[in-house]
């Protein structure tokens, strides 16, 4: 009997966590994107392919976030357009969300579908220009500020796969850097590296165009949970601390150092590193498949 209880409440807590996954990064399940033609491997490579290993795997996606979200903004453009032109201030869950299902749709959903998302994104950024605070003028259909955004989520989500799922050689972080490639591409980028040697050279390249801004500061203070606009409890501002510097650790150490999150390597051995270990295990566990995967490998193989 006792055996039994603690079964059930093993399983109420599994169905509680994937709940609470579902309530704030969505489900993802739309069959009119992730269902299509039969034998359609979509814009990232299909089955097989390291992007679908990669963004399948849900806990990676929930560990790099913030830190490929935080690269992007150390861009001050692109900050000045997240900032005036935004709204991750007043509708934060919907824009997570949307974030999230950018990536998944353009890995998973069919060709069509994701070509129409990779467009009605362009669409929206068309919209977005101005002139950044200190002066200079952006367009988010900047080709530059475009490659910039798509290279950092690949490049983070890649490092936290390797970090906290399985380690990936050279040869297969280039594969997923190509596989990559035509959807920033199609987003509106001239070129994106497409190995690791050319996003090294990318970033040292980058490197100096990249700044802390008042915005970037007041977006950062915003994401940590040191702002008074969002009512959150000791222990949320303290998670939210914790996973900003846990995050960004998977970023080069004067990237942290850049943005405030540095944290001395002994303890990101001992804290941050083992947090997010046992947060994505946590999130493997109770959600082991994400279901556009399944629908799409339904789709390619024919088996819908």
């Amino acid at each position: 009997m006792s055996v039994s209880l603690e079964g059930g409440r093993i399983a109420r807590w599994k169905r509680q966590i994937a709940a609470e996954i579902e309530a704030s990064g969505g489900r993802h399940d739309e069959a009119e994107i992730y269902g299509g033609p039969s034998g359609d491997p979509g814009l990232a490579g299909g089955p097989g392919s390291l992007s679908w290993e990669i963004h399948g795997d849900l806990a990676t996606l929930a560990v790099a976030g913030t830190g490929a979200i935080l690269m992007e903004v150390l861009h001050p453009s692109v900050m000045a357009g997240v900032f005036t032109q935004s709204s991750y201030r007043t509708e934060t869950l919907r824009r997570a969300r949307n974030t999230l299902g950018y990536v998944l749709r353009t890995t998973f959903g069919n060709t069509a579908a994701a070509t129409r998302v990779i467009e009605g994104v362009k669409r929206v950024h068309g919209r977005i220009q101005g002139t950044r605070p200190d002066g200079v003028p952006y367009r988010a259909l900047d080709p530059e500020l475009i490659a910039w955004v798509h290279t950092c989520i690949p490049w983070a989500l890649m490092t936290a796969y390797d970090r906290y799922r399985r380690p990936l050689s050279t040869e297969e972080k280039d594969r997923y850097l190509r596989e990559q490639a035509p959807i920033g591409r199609m987003g509106g980028a001239d070129w994106v590296p497409e190995s690791v040697a050319e996003l090294e050279a990318y970033v040292e390249r980058m490197r100096p165009l990249l700044a802390m801004t008042e915005q970037t500061q007041s977006f950062l203070d915003f994401v940590a949970g040191r702002t008074d606009e969002v009512a959150l409890s000791r222990r949320e501002r303290f998670e939210r601390w914790t996973g900003t510097r846990a995050s960004m650790s998977l970023m080069p150490e004067w990237a942290q150092r850049l943005t405030g999150t540095h944290v001395p390597a002994p303890l990101q051995r001992v804290w941050l590193r083992p947090l997010d270990r046992l947060k994505a295990a946590t999130v493997r566990w109770a959600y082991p498949e994400l279901p556009c995967k399944r629908m799409a490998l339904a789709r390619a193989t024919g088996a819908a």
